[in-house]
């Protein structure tokens, strides 16, 4: 959208309005909701936060699934995926 704002009336008369009618507008999508007994560890292996506080994203190493609180976390843990797994505190 283009607004003009002017103090010269003559100016005023010759501005347009325009609407950007190319605006596409996606629908909410809800957030995908992890259950805790769907992965294999008890704290989110980056930040040590606990899986039952709330699992943002996952990810499968090793035959395991492993729950983090974000996705950032996740993304940390595959950056040396193979050091980090070895910090991973499983469900007994």
């Amino acid at each position: 959208m283009i607004l003009f704002a002017c103090k010269n009336d003559a100016a005023k008369e010759k501005a347009e309005v325009k609407l950007d009618t190319t605006m596409v507008v996606e629908p909410k999508v809800d957030p995908v909701k992890y259950n805790i007994a769907l992965v294999d560890n008890v704290k989110d292996p980056s930040c040590g936060m606990p899986v039952t506080a709330g699992i943002g994203d996952t990810a499968h190493f090793n035959n395991k699934t492993i729950g983090f609180c974000s996705k950032e976390c996740k993304d940390f843990f595959l950056k040396d995926a193979a050091k980090n797994f070895t910090a991973v505190e499983w469900k007994k």
